[in-house]
């Protein structure tokens, strides 16, 4: 316990010293929670009233691996700079609207550790925006070490004597073993290599023995499955191999990763790193739509998916269009952030949107554990949150009202968060105070909890409800 505390004690003196000479507003430290995700270390520092709602607002954030900044820069063990993060999709950064709020923009993240393993991820943010620069990133990470050897000299602690802030490649990640191949798989791939035109029936009888060890074929016909079989591809790539990019589209494809890994990679400015966001590993499936997931509706975002080590397999699908109509009945293997795309529309409209029926919707709303479609009180949130922002600018000129109307509005942006963001992301229940007495300080209503989760006793009636079976 001792030691816990003399580390936050060192994290929290750098984040002080590095916001102090750099100019940052505010700055947390995130540690691992085992292999599991990142949670806030309770070190932070703030100088702007902004910047403390930030924080409290984020206390109950959690971040799986590649799963926003802190889970990305956990994972890939590589700093990240963004230039505004108030205008990054959710998708990247889970807290943007909760930044835009706060007046927090450039975001520098970097990782703290030693012989590869991370100990902790510090997050720096400026109240303007930052371009990229090398230069910069490196002089910081620079005065961070220094700042380091200098406080844990002071305090006499030997706690962080081997750790360091480290940038890009300089602590690559181990690359897992290369699995067993089975001999199903082996004759599936010699069948492959064979032109779609040419298969025979013994062939397409390979591909489709295999086929049924893949989750994606887990809900298809068999009439369906043999059709689908029976045009496969296979793809075998070297490290960095380009699959899919976001400016090429590619409509009723499937991607299926047998062997090896790849990850999805997105610049988010000009002249910028490239960072992955996601990772696929044997047995995973992705299509073009996931890259849309990240870019949609965002300028400047490129991204792509490619090969992340050499010898990597992967078989690609293609639908026909005989059987769209049959695979539109089907359970895709959907992300939760895919299906938070349409939480703004009805269950139906969302549906029809999907190109899925209601029965194969209800299905991944179950998945996910999704009980109450959130459409309407989302719609709720934003209106308040629409009222809230005209009396945050009306009050422009009393700094005490305004952080008091600023407080409320991320108070019903985190129970909005709530409402949309994936139930593995968030932890229990965080109410912001007042930052004044008789400031306003309505609470979120009792029982909305998660992303349409339900607590003990609350009703489930509801007309955006999935209908049951």
């Amino acid at each position: 316990m001792a030691s816990d505390e003399a580390f936050i004690s060192i994290l929290n003196a750098v984040l002080s010293e590095v916001c102090s000479r750099c100019n940052f507003v505010h700055a947390e430290a995130l540690q691992p929670s085992g292999a599991a995700c990142m949670v806030q270390s309770g070190a932070n520092y703030s100088t702007t009233s902004g910047g403390a709602d930030f924080h409290r607002a984020s206390v109950n954030f959690v971040y799986p691996p590649y799963v926003c900044i802190p889970g990305r820069v956990w994972k890939t063990q590589q700093s990240e700079w963004h230039k505004n993060v108030s205008e990054l999709p959710v998708s990247l950064f889970i807290r943007a609207d909760i930044a835009k709020i706060t007046d927090l923009k450039s975001c520098f993240a970097m990782p703290l550790g030693r012989k590869g393993q991370i100990s902790a991820v510090l997050l720096f943010y400026s109240s303007h925006a930052i371009p990229y620069s090398r230069n910069l990133e490196q002089t910081i990470i620079f005065l961070a070490n220094d700042i380091l050897s200098e406080v844990c000299s002071k305090k006499g602690s030997h706690i962080c004597s081997d750790l360091q802030f480290f940038s890009q490649g300089e602590h690559p990640v181990a690359k897992k073993s290369q699995s067993v191949i089975s001999k199903v798989w082996e004759s599936a791939k010699a069948a492959l290599t064979v032109q779609a035109d040419q298969r025979s029936e013994v062939h397409v009888s390979d591909i489709i023995k295999f086929s049924k060890r893949l989750p994606f074929f887990k809900y298809v016909t068999n009439t369906s499955r043999e059709v689908l079989c029976k045009y496969m591809e296979i793809l075998q790539m070297e490290e960095g191999d380009v699959i899919v990019r976001s400016q090429e589209r590619q409509e009723f494809v499937w991607y299926i990763v047998i062997k090896g890994s790849c990850e999805l990679v997105l610049c988010t400015e000009p002249g910028a790193q490239a960072y992955t966001v996601h990772s696929f590993q044997e047995g995973d499936t992705f299509a073009h739509p996931y890259i849309d997931l990240y870019t949609s509706g965002v300028t400047g975002i490129e991204g792509c998916i490619r090969s992340s080590e050499a010898g990597t397999s992967c078989v690609r699908v293609f639908v026909p269009a005989g059987c769209r109509e049959d695979f539109r009945a089907q359970t895709k293997p959907l992300w939760y952030k895919e299906l938070a795309v349409y939480f703004y529309l009805s269950v139906d409209e969302a549906a029809e949107k999907l190109g899925m029926c209601m029965s194969a919707i209800k299905k991944v709303c179950r998945r996910h554990g999704i009980i109450r479609w959130p459409h309407r009180k989302l719609l709720g949130a934003d209106k308040a949150l629409a009222v809230l922002a005209s009396k945050v600018a009306s009050t422009s000129a009393d700094p005490v009202a305004r952080a008091a109307w600023q407080t409320e509005a991320v108070n019903i942006l985190v129970a909005k968060l709530r409402l949309t963001l994936d139930p593995k992301y968030l932890s229990d229940w965080v109410q912001l105070d007042p930052l004044v007495p008789g400031g306003p300080g309505p609470s979120p209503r009792p029982g909305m909890s998660g992303a349409g989760l339900l607590v003990e006793g609350q009703s489930t009636s509801d007309e955006d409800s999935p209908p049951e079976t």
